[in-house]
């Protein structure tokens, strides 16, 4: 301590506090022996939101938990650097943002896919702030599909969501843009997750204070969370593929949201068409589900690979390929459906972009 008090004033500290039984204690002490010039990061082996809470209550820049990798520190670094904004961000609405739900018919249908181009167009084409959530805590692949660090936190707001609050969005959420956030995890698959039914309502109005749109990438074996996220989704998106099973699975799931929640709006994706795959024509496949399909993605298995093995959305890497043109069309019908009902919530968010 005295080595510190008598050297240059850093302007950065990393402090690893893994080994100490008090890691707030360890921090404060080093706190009062530095000005509010000097910025601390502490990097523990205590995985607790309230310990980060006590952290940044207490003036500390971050605390990261072990194992800490290159990328995340480089983001908490880059994060820093970044000059105060003295524009205040006005609070959005919850009730105005914009919850699209997507959901697949059956596994491996391209559901994550088509979940994270959405949110990519609206954030970036459309200029929402926009927060991505993927619900499957175990095998979910949106943050390996945009390779980011899995956050942590999700699994604890769906289990105690009275811990919810701004701070615990911030912590929970990568940033990928400035306009897109990502919220996904992965869970040990060996224990079980007990949702607390209030929990998306929760999660839900915390993320929509913050932004304009939420897309939520919902995994079908979610009993648990299925009814409240299709009664807050302002649309759900059902992807399949043209099959037999696609088909059955289709008419089950449209079932379920109706079921759930039958006033909100629903639009049919079948994944893949063209391919050497698809079982049926769509003039069958339509007349067995008894309703239209909104949008055809047709198979291309060099756009799609080559988004895959970048980290980047297909509609980033290959915006011209057929596949991507239908995911735009598909995004700027869900935006306009809702465009009216966020009126002057859009407005807010723009004036103070635009101030930015």
């Amino acid at each position: 301590m005295q080595y510190l008090t008598e050297s240059p004033v850093p302007r950065v500290m990393i402090v690893d506090i893994g080994d100490s039984p008090s890691p707030l204690t360890a921090m404060l002490s080093l706190t009062a022996a530095f000005t509010e010039d000097t910025r601390l990061i502490g990097i523990g082996s205590m995985n607790d939101i309230n310990l980060y809470r006590e952290m940044i209550g207490a003036g500390i820049s971050d605390y990261l938990v072990k194992p800490i990798t290159e990328k995340a520190l480089f983001s908490t670094l880059q994060q820093l650097e970044e000059p105060e904004d003295e524009v205040e961000a006005p609070v959005a609405d919850p009730d105005a943002t914009q919850k699209i739900v997507v959901i697949g018919s059956r596994g491996g249908c391209g559901a994550s896919t088509v979940a994270l181009n959405i949110a990519w167009s609206m954030a970036e084409e459309k200029q929402h702030k926009t927060a991505l959530v993927d619900l499957d805590l175990e095998y979910g692949t949106i943050a390996l599909s945009l390779d980011l660090e899995p956050t942590r936190g999700l699994r604890e707001a769906l289990e105690n969501p009275s811990r919810i609050d701004s701070l615990f969005i911030s912590s929970a959420t990568a940033k990928l843009t400035e306009n897109l956030s990502v919220m996904a995890t992965e869970e040990n698959v060996s224990h079980d997750i007990l949702f607390d039914p209030a929990a998306t309502g929760a999660l839900f109005d915390a993320l929509g204070r913050e932004h304009e749109c939420i897309v939520v990438d919902m995994p079908r074996a979610a009993p648990g969370l299925r009814q409240g996220v299709f009664e807050a989704a302002t649309q759900i998106v059902v992807v399949t593929e043209l099959t037999l099973s696609g088909l059955r699975d289709s008419i089950r799931t449209l079932a379920n949201i109706e079921e759930l929640s039958p006033n909100t709006p629903i639009k049919v994706v079948a994944n893949r068409t063209g391919s050497s795959t698809q079982g049926m024509q769509i003039g069958d496949f339509q007349k067995a589900l008894g309703r239209k399909v909104d949008f055809q993605l047709a198979e291309d298995h060099k756009a799609f690979n080559l988004a895959a093995n970048t980290g980047k959305p297909l509609v980033q890497v290959d915006a011209r390929c057929k596949a991507s043109k239908t995911l735009k069309r598909a995004v700027t019908v869900l935006d306009g459906s809702k465009e009216k009902a966020a009126g002057e919530a859009k407005k807010s968010w723009r004036d103070w972009l635009k101030r930015k």
